[in-house]
């Protein structure tokens, strides 16, 4: 995943699984740069290098409802970008998307329905 990611930026892409997710949690926090992203790996590679399973053992022990709130606000960021949908066509696909997720729980399957349903309803022209 990292060395997609690291792809992925050279091509001027957006980081893909837990860095979007990252990116949103250091935006909600207050980081407006890429310095975030740059000190917080320098801080993981020094203590995976320099303290090993220390290193480990201090992360480990931050409490997942600490974890979870964190968790919890990065997704609420990534959630208010359904604000940016215009047309009802979209935002009809997206709480699809969601939805099937919700009741699922398996993305792929509901991102593979709401590319399906989206390309069909663009080519049928339907307007909501």
């Amino acid at each position: 995943m990292g060395f997609a990611n690291l792809v992925t930026g050279l091509l001027a892409g957006m980081p893909m699984c837990h860095g979007t997710g990252g990116l949103a949690a250091h935006h909600r926090f207050g980081a407006r740069t890429g310095g975030s992203n740059l000190m917080i790996g320098t801080i993981f590679l020094a203590a995976a290098l320099f303290f090993s399973v220390l290193g480990l053992a201090v992360l480990m022990s931050i409490p997942n409802g600490v974890l979870g709130t964190l968790l919890l606000f990065a997704g609420l960021e990534l959630a208010m970008l359904i604000r940016d949908l215009n047309e009802k066509n979209h935002l009809f696909v997206a709480l699809l998307v969601a939805g099937i997720g919700f009741v699922s729980s398996n993305m792929g399957l509901a991102f593979m329905i709401g590319i399906i349903v989206d390309n069909l309803i663009g080519w049928k022209k339907i307007r909501f």
